[in-house]
């Protein structure tokens, strides 16, 4: 029998050994990283980062004019949460990192998630005492094996010395994915889940300003049944904290 046989020294750890056979580089420019999350710092510049007026209400950049009017892009939700904010629009780069995150299970995005949210965002993460995961069914957190909002709500809570209520919340039933489905109206007919309170956590609600944490705002229908949950339980405020905003784009007739 011929081949060749590869000695590997026992000095070597597993880590470094997974960096010569799959090394590390850049999603989008293919730059070689020595450590980090599948971007490099130039590439990381340009994704598209919410800056300068954006709606109180849903966290949507005031776009072609807005400015003085109502939301073009929420103007028609039933949002139970007194306002959102995001650290970017969910587009370009933001969106393809968001996607590794969940659908290829690039944990190693949600301390720089965490990161980029803390420095941007502090002063409306310190108006609140609790930060709260949106919660994943027990059946599509055992599908991807983790929930990606509570991953980066615990990093977030650590950075910005918040109170972090991270199984706070519990869901059931067997509503599609959001990101799987093509329009606003057929997500917001999608909400069927249950969410409730767990036991231990109706005393820590009461009287806080809770402020939830989920990936994506789209309708804000998955955070309107939270906060009302967290309403009922007597919290004093509820607020949404989001990675991306996702925008209805205008559309021009000539």
């Amino acid at each position: 029998m011929t081949g060749i046989m590869y000695s590997i020294s026992s000095k070597m750890y597993i880590p470094e050994l997974m960096n010569l056979i799959f090394p590390n580089s850049c999603r989008f420019c293919a730059a070689a990283l020595e450590k980090g999350s599948c971007i490099c710092p130039s590439c990381l510049k340009s994704v598209e980062i919410i800056e300068g007026a954006a709606c109180r209400r849903c966290g949507a950049p005031v776009l072609f004019g807005e400015a003085g009017s109502d939301c073009p892009q929420c103007a028609d939700l039933d949002f139970t949460c007194g306002r959102n904010e995001s650290l970017g629009v969910y587009r370009g780069k933001l969106r393809e990192l968001i996607h590794l995150f969940k659908f290829e299970k690039r944990r190693s995005l949600s301390p720089l998630f965490a990161r980029l949210v803390t420095g941007i965002k502090s002063g409306y993460i310190g108006e609140h005492d609790l930060l709260i995961p949106v919660p994943l069914t027990r059946e599509r957190r055992a599908e991807r094996g983790f929930n990606q909002s509570y991953l980066v709500a615990k990093e977030i809570a650590k950075k910005a010395v918040v109170g972090f209520g991270g199984e706070a919340m519990s869901r059931k039933g067997n509503a599609r994915p959001q990101s799987s489905i093509p329009t606003r109206e057929e997500r917001l007919r999608n909400i069927t889940d249950r969410f409730s309170l767990r036991k231990f956590a109706r005393r820590v609600v009461q009287g806080k300003r809770v402020l939830l944490f989920d990936d994506v705002f789209t309708t804000g229908a998955t955070a309107s049944r939270c906060a009302r949950v967290l309403y009922e339980a007597g919290a004093q405020s509820v607020d949404l904290l989001t990675l991306a905003r996702a925008l209805v784009e205008p559309s021009f007739t000539p």
